[in-house]
C-alpha cells in the first residue's frame, strides 16, 4: 500500500501538470516554440490540434469608419487591427453594432475575419497589422434580424422599390 501512495504522489502531479499543459496548449506553443512539436505530438491521439492562442487583450482596433455608399442600402466598412503581443495570436472576430441616434441597438453582427475579405489571416504575427475594407448590405442583415426577432421578414423583388405594408417601428416596439 505504501508503494501505491508513493507512485500515487509521483504520478498524479504529472497527470496534473499535463492536463495544465493541455488546456493551454496554444499559449504555451506560442510563448516557447520549442515545446510546439511535443504538445503537437500530445494532442495527436487526443484529437486535438496546437493553434495561435486567442487572446482578445493583445488584440486592438486601430482605425475604423462605417460610410454609406451614395443611393445605395450599403455600407463600407473600413477596419485595421494590430497585435500587441509577443507571440503570434489568432484573428478574432468583430462584433460590429449599428445604433439609432439616441444610442439604441438597432443591429449587431458578429463578422469573421474571412468575410471581411479573402486575405484574412488565421493568426497575427507579433506587431502585425491586418486591415480590410468590405461592402455591407444592411437590408439583407435586417432581413436576418428580422427573422431572430421574430420580424415579418422582408421580399425581396425585382423592381427598385421598398413597400410596407402593416409595419411595426423595432425601436418604438422596444419601448413598449
Amino acid at each position: 500500500i505504501v508503494f501505491l501512495q508513493v507512485c500515487g504522489a509521483f504520478v498524479l502531479p504529472l497527470l496534473l501538470g499535463g492536463q495544465v499543459a493541455l488546456h493551454h496548449r496554444d499559449l504555451l506553443a506560442a510563448r516557447w516554440p520549442g515545446s510546439a512539436e511535443t504538445l503537437r505530438a500530445l494532442c495527436a491521439p487526443l484529437d486535438c490540434s496546437v493553434q495561435a492562442p486567442r487572446s482578445l487583450d493583445a488584440v486592438t482596433v486601430e482605425s475604423s469608419g462605417l460610410t454609406r455608399v451614395d443611393g445605395a442600402p450599403l455600407y463600407k466598412l473600413q477596419v485595421a487591427v494590430r497585435n500587441r503581443a509577443a507571440w503570434a495570436v489568432a484573428m478574432p472576430a468583430l462584433d460590429l453594432t449599428l445604433t439609432d441616434p439616441r444610442g439604441e441597438i438597432v443591429t449587431r453582427r458578429v463578422l469573421r475575419a474571412a468575410e471581411l475579405g479573402s486575405t484574412a489571416p488565421d493568426a497575427l504575427a507579433p506587431g502585425a497589422e491586418w486591415s480590410a475594407l468590405a461592402t455591407l448590405d444592411v437590408l439583407c442583415c435586417l432581413a436576418e434580424r428580422s427573422l431572430t426577432l421574430n420580424w415579418c421578414a422582408p421580399q425581396f423583388v425585382a423592381e427598385p422599390c421598398i413597400e410596407i405594408e402593416a409595419g411595426r417601428h423595432p425601436v418604438v416596439e422596444a419601448r413598449l
